[in-house]
């Protein structure tokens, strides 16, 4: 992700103004822990199976689902929606991570036309996609309708996925997925029970029955009480004329009604899938995977510019953050931040002017404005700051390296007194990679290939304004090929064993790591095996400490003679 002020820029302009807050409030441990610090949603750790109301994964804890629909699978638009370019295919890697890191979600729902089981191809595409999603920190329901009889075929196939569920909605369906050998979950979206007792049921009432309380104890709480439920169905942009007149005009109205119902769930442990993850649905674009806004009001489906949606109040409600409040991410957009990495923060940051920091190490006041970030002991400490934007914007600014691990608190102090916070979440590691544009793209850093004798270094990407391309790396066998690439959230991992860094699927030995500047960069160097030569453009993924980095590209080449 660039630390630059163009850096998001199309996200800044979708968010609104809030009031500032004036009153300094008393910071002590006690109150941080406290306060409403939304955590990292569990990753899947399949085989999952349910006991009484509740899922739970294989090291036993609950596992509740928070997810998304993506675009429905299909054999003729696969290479479609993996693309990567200018914009991101709806099923590539980089939408994944943005599922994942932007929307701290951990489920996706992928509707499948079953007819195009016989083309040959199909389910190798369809394990593609799978398993793309799983190394992203997803659970994938396959979703497949009143099917039945096609139903054995790709249970039997995906019987030894333990992160994947299915979904059908005829009860009669459960028994075929049984007898195809499949013990995962089913959710089963049907009015008919069976005796099944590893079932999810799936319940989707429309809006106009979830106003209030009593409503939703209705729908959800006798059923909750005994067996796990999924909530679907509870997207305005499908709601019919009779349910969207209950959706309130009001943006304020209409997102307390949303809040209310997650709410609701969260208390009760009622998982939900909500919305699509497609333009003008919860983003806007698969460009820059900037979430909609409700901030003109619904529209009842009606075209709208920008598109109306509730991706805004998704994400600040998974988040533990108020829609139009300071907003912070790390370097790879994602909740946790390591100590001594950088992150970023948007929304009301009102510094007198817009200001860049051009030296080696950035000032502790900027633009008018200082930040001090608050640890899980109390312990209030500077923070350096590279920039700063008058008005609504965003500020980026470092993690002090001596924080420690937990809740913790952001607080922009400005000259005229006024103060606006946000609860953070520290952590020791979260590794994210720097991008040219927006944490997605080509990845930043040089590649080092040596032959006989000889080494050339080059870069592995190159930028126009926002248009990155990456540059082949040459790998050869006999030769040696290291890649040095930039990131941040690196630095206190505890080997480099313990950083696991993935090139099209495969685990590349991590050669060394460790900051780069005092701007919160990190480097990772990594050797890439012969035995990726010349596959072209693929992703490259990070995992660390349970948490993942954004999904970047990298291309790898065949060796050109050495000068």
């Amino acid at each position: 992700m660039r630390r630059s002020y163009l850096l998001s820029f199309v996200t800044l302009i979708a968010l609104a103004w809030t009031p500032l807050q004036r009153a300094a409030s008393t910071q002590s441990p006690a109150a941080i822990a406290s306060a409403s610090v939304a955590r990292v949603t569990l990753a899947p750790a399949g085989p999952f199976h349910v006991s009484g109301n509740q899922v739970l994964d294989s090291k036993g804890k609950v596992f509740v689902i928070r997810g998304t629909q993506v675009v429905p699978f299909h054999l003729d638009k696969v290479a479609y929606d993996n693309r990567a370019g200018l914009d991101y295919g709806a099923l590539s890697a980089t939408t994944l991570s943005a599922i994942r890191l932007r929307f701290n979600l951990n489920a996706v729902r992928l509707p499948l036309d079953l007819s195009e089981r016989v083309r040959p191809g199909y389910f190798a595409a369809l394990a593609n996609v799978v398993r793309r999603a799983n190394s992203m920190d997803l659970l994938v329901i396959l979703a497949t309708g009143d099917t039945q009889d096609r139903l054995p075929e790709l249970a039997a196939y995906f019987k030894t996925y333990p992160n994947v569920m299915f979904e059908t909605a005829n009860a009669d369906a459960v028994r075929a997925i049984r007898a195809a050998g499949a013990v995962q979950p089913v959710i089963l979206n049907a009015t008919t029970d069976t005796d099944d007792s590893n079932v999810i049921y799936e319940s989707s009432p429309a809006y106009s029955n979830l106003r209030t309380n009593a409503d939703r104890d209705h729908q959800f709480s006798s059923r909750a009480r005994s067996m796990p439920v999924l909530a679907t169905g509870l997207d305005p942009e499908l709601a019919d004329a009779s349910a969207c007149a209950t959706i309130p005009s009001d943006p304020s109205a209409a997102a307390a009604l949303i809040e209310a119902n997650l709410d609701y769930f969260d208390t009760h442990s009622i998982s939900w899938i909500i919305s699509s993850f497609e333009p003008g649905k919860l983003i806007r674009d698969l460009s820059l995977h900037d979430a909609t806004t409700l901030e003109n009001g619904w529209t009842c489906g009606r075209p709208d510019s920008p598109p109306a949606g509730i991706g805004r109040i998704i994400q600040a409600h998974m988040r533990g953050s108020v829609e139009r409040e300071l907003f912070v991410v790390s370097g790879a957009g994602g909740m946790d931040i390591a100590r001594g990495a950088f992150a970023l923060a948007y929304g009301p940051v009102m510094a007198t002017h817009d200001a860049q920091s051009l030296g080696p190490r950035e000032p502790v006041k900027l633009g008018g404005i200082s930040i001090q970030v608050t640890d899980a002991r109390g312990v209030t400490r500077p923070a350096g700051i590279f920039w700063a934007s008058e008005g609504w914007g965003q500020t980026n600014f470092t993690i002090p390296d001596g924080s420690a691990p937990g809740p913790a608190r952001m607080t922009v102090v400005r000259d005229d007194g006024s103060q606006t916070r946000a609860n953070i979440t520290i952590a020791d590691t979260a590794p994210g990679f720097v991008t040219g544009h927006s944490c997605r793209g080509p990845a930043i850093g040089t590649a080092t290939f040596s032959l006989s004798g000889r080494t050339v270094t080059s870069d592995i990407s190159s930028c126009k304004g926002f248009d990155c391309r990456t540059i082949a790396i040459p790998v050869a066998t006999g030769a040696t090929t290291r890649v040095q690439i930039r990131g941040s959230g690196f630095r206190h991992a505890n080997s480099a064993s313990s950083i696991e860094m993935r090139i099209a699927g495969v685990r590349v030995p991590v050669v060394s790591f460790g900051p780069v500047n005092s701007l919160g960069e990190d480097q990772v160097t990594i050797e890439i095996p012969s035995s990726l030569y010349g596959i072209g453009e693929t992703d490259l993924i990070c995992h660390l400490n349970g948490r993942i980095s954004n999904a970047t590209r990298i291309r790898i080449g065949k060796a050109k003679p050495v000068s």
